[in-house]
């Protein structure tokens, strides 16, 4: 086996016999030219997901005589205790579970036709759907709707968390394959709640989450997803830095695992927590580093990482930068026929003109904007682009549009649940002089008092 290269057959067949008996010297051998030595098998196994050091999160064992206390002349080191774990943790994570008499397509079949409550009872009820592929592909569909349809996202989510709570030991193949499962679907249904800005239930189903994970195979890609998704929590509970703290950590198993792209995902997301946290320079840093390692077939990712550059630069007071940047994502922006992409370039696009002085461009590009977030009854967005708006109308002196403005906003900001600290702000606003400090500094207050509340849709 040492002269010719395994075959993925050969992988798996030696990792579930490394702990047979008078096997541990030879597998020390075969493992360090799996892993170490033989560079192609090393991309064999990164072809398969099983780099090096993923496997490493999976099993320990002291490869070399220093790192097991023991100096390499007192004689030979007895791995079999070793292997003997390795054993038990890769056979938990390979276990293969029973048959499953359904597809997931025939399975979904017989539930698109039922009311949503009763997809839910069904469920839970019959056996044949704790499927750990339907589990699989729940999470999928209710993780491609996200930007579009949070509630069904919900629901998805939901029936996702129901199978892997029906599921068995058998099905799944083991007990920490289980886990790993049902840690899957909580994760889902917890960033669901998430989106739904059910921020509270989204906590508790997090904590869920991660106990099942805890008690799983210790796959690190279901980690690194559990990890990211509950730093988009906490970026929506404004606890910046812990938000940022997650991403570190993530940022970490990524690299481990060589997964570029995946790296650059979670840069990005760093980089909106930094922005928000009051440290657009540090995102700057942030986003340059994930721009080089975007995959060029996910567009929208590398929009946003440029979307996110560009409102570092306005917030860095920066806005020839920043416009020089807009120019060269505007091919980018053109490529998306998204309504709400459009919108929020435009909203884009009038901080600029305002920060450069072109005061009337940005007064068309932000009414032309407000306009399209009311149309879509995104109150949030809707408020943040008249307080845009007020700045314009302060700078140019406008009191009479500015007053109409402010009215305007008194019903929206009702409506997000501002408290009357708020409001009252709102009225000293419609009564302030023009360019004074005073209307300026009402409107900081306002945008961050807007920013505190809590966000029902993702970045």
């Amino acid at each position: 086996m040492l002269k010719n290269h395994p075959t993925v057959e050969d992988f798996e067949g030696f990792l579930r016999s490394a702990s047979g008996p008078g096997s541990a010297a030879r597998d020390v051998r075969v493992l360090r030219h799996l892993l170490a030595e033989c560079s192609s098998c090393r991309d064999q196994l990164q072809t398969m997901g099983w780099g090096g050091l993923r496997l490493n999160r999976l099993i320990r064992f002291p490869a070399d005589r220093d790192e097991a206390g023991v100096a390499e002349t007192a004689g030979p080191y007895d791995y079999s205790q070793a292997f003997a774990a390795t054993e038990q943790a890769l056979n938990a994570f390979f276990a293969r579970g029973k048959q499953a008499e359904n597809t997931p397509e025939e399975l979904l079949a017989e539930l698109s036709p039922l009311p949503q409550e009763e997809q839910a009872r069904w469920v839970s009820a019959y056996s044949r759907f704790a499927n750990p592929l339907l589990i699989q592909k729940l999470v999928a569909m209710s993780d491609a709707v996200r930007y579009e349809n949070a509630a069904r996202m919900l629901h998805l989510a939901h029936l996702a968390r129901l199978a892997a709570e029906a599921c068995t030991v058998s099905m799944a193949g083991s007990a920490p394959k289980l886990a790993d499962l049902r840690a899957l679907g909580w994760r889902q249904y917890a960033n669901a709640l998430r989106v739904s800005g059910r921020l509270p239930d989204a906590e508790e189903a997090f904590a869920t989450a991660q106990r099942f994970c805890q008690a799983g195979t210790g796959d690190p890609l279901l980690r690194a997803s559990l990890l990211g998704r509950l730093g988009s929590l906490r970026y929506f509970q404004r606890r910046f830095e812990e938000a940022i703290a997650l991403a570190d950590e993530v940022g970490r198993i990524y690299a481990e695992l060589g997964d570029d792209h995946a790296a650059a995902t979670n840069m990005v997301q760093k980089a909106i927590a930094q922005i928000y946290a009051g440290a657009p320079n540090a995102a700057v840093l942030t986003l340059n580093r994930a721009l080089p390692l975007i995959d060029q077939g996910d567009p929208h990712l590398l929009l946003a990482a440029c979307h996110n550059l560009i409102r570092c630069y306005i917030d860095m007071e920066q806005p020839e930068q920043a416009l020089s940047l807009y120019f060269e994502a505007r091919g980018l922006y053109q490529g998306f026929q998204d309504p709400l992409i459009a919108l929020r370039t435009g909203w884009q696009e009038g901080q600029l003109l305002r920060d450069l002085g072109y005061l009337n461009a940005a007064e068309t590009a932000f009414l032309r904007s407000r306009q399209g977030f009311l149309e879509m009854e995104l109150l949030y967005e809707v408020a943040l682009v008249s307080l845009d708006l007020s700045a314009v109308y302060v700078r140019s002196g406008e009191t009479e549009k500015l007053r109409q403005a402010v009215a305007e906003m008194v019903p929206t900001f009702t409506s997000l649940g501002v408290d009357r600290e708020a409001l009252a702000a709102l009225l000293q606003l419609q009564q302030a002089n023009q360019q004074s400090r005073q209307a300026f500094e009402l409107i900081r207050f306002l945008s961050t008092r807007l920013e505190q509340l809590p966000r029902r849709q993702p970045n």
